[in-house]
């Protein structure tokens, strides 16, 4: 039996001095992460969950700045802004609200860009059973 493994992800994490501060680390880059203050840590610098949820926006916009654009068309310009929403006594993740701003399409082409990257985003398809997520698309279709 072959089975091929390759690495996708290569992360280093280590504290700091400051209690509930930690780096983390990768090839060509570094981020600084904090503990929540329920937890201990200062709760300045990105949480876990801030991570985790940048991450499904990282990959929402990759998605949605090329798909589905006509060959020799530029890419289009992406802004979201997401949010986790819980009950205060919530012991659970909540709902992530992906408030997306794309430029140059209509209802249709958001709908089918929402459901390519449900389709294919690996982070979100193993989370989304956890951390629903509620896409509330904003379009700017352009005029000819």
């Amino acid at each position: 039996m072959n089975d091929r493994i390759t690495v996708v992800s290569n992360l280093h994490g280590q504290t700091t001095d400051v209690r509930g501060r930690y780096t983390l680390s990768g090839p060509g880059f570094e981020l600084v992460s904090d503990g929540s203050v329920r937890s201990g840590g200062p709760g300045e610098e990105a949480s876990s969950l801030d991570l985790l949820v940048a991450s499904l926006v990282s990959c929402a916009l990759n998605a949605f700045r090329h798909d589905f654009v006509e060959s020799g068309q530029p890419e289009r310009q992406v802004e979201i802004f997401a949010r986790i929403e819980r009950k205060v006594e919530g012991d659970y993740l909540g709902t992530l609200i992906m408030e997306c701003f794309i430029d140059g399409v209509d209802n249709l082409t958001a709908d089918q860009l929402v459901a390519e990257y449900k389709k294919r985003c690996r982070i979100y398809n193993a989370l989304k059973d956890s951390l629903p997520v509620v896409f509330v698309p904003h379009t700017s279709e352009l005029q000819p």
